[in-house]
This record gives structure tokens, sequence and C-alpha cells, in this order.
């Protein structure tokens, strides 16, 4: 007899609805071109979490609240 297959759910892949797909994708349009931080920047003021900005932006989730501190002590952008 032949085997079968053991259905495999997709236990790695958070539920995502449709908007959050929608909105993500504007986020990605609006920030095209810009640097990491402002683009960080940018998304944290329209109210994306730190996650959502991470996952974005291909970051850590961390970046944001860095890019909130270097904008605090003057704007000072690190050296890439």
């Amino acid at each position: 007899m032949a085997k079968r297959r053991e259905k495999t759910a997709a236990v790695d892949e958070p539920n995502v609805s449709a908007a959050d797909k929608v909105a993500g994708l504007l986020a990605l349009i609006a920030t095209k071109g810009m640097e990491t931080d402002d683009a960080a920047l940018k998304l944290d003021a329209i109210g994306f979490s730190a996650r959502e900005i991470s996952l974005l932006l291909d970051v850590g989730p961390n970046y944001v609240n860095v890019a909130r501190h270097r904008k605090k002590a003057g704007g000072k952008k690190p050296k890439n």
C-alpha cells in the first residue's frame, strides 16, 4: 500500500489578514528608496510596531528603538 502523506500545517507562518498584507505593501512602497533609519521612523510614526517594522525592513526588532534614540541625540547617523 502507498504511504499516506501527512498534512503539514504552516506553523511558522503567522496568521496574516488581507488588510495586514495590504498595509505592509503600502508601507514598502512609501519607504522605497529611503534610508533605513528614516524608513523606520516613518513607519513608527504611522503606527507600525517595532516587530512589524523589523519584518518589513529586514532589520532587528531593536532597530526602531535605536533609530528613535539617534533622532533624539541630534540626528547623527551611523557610518555605513
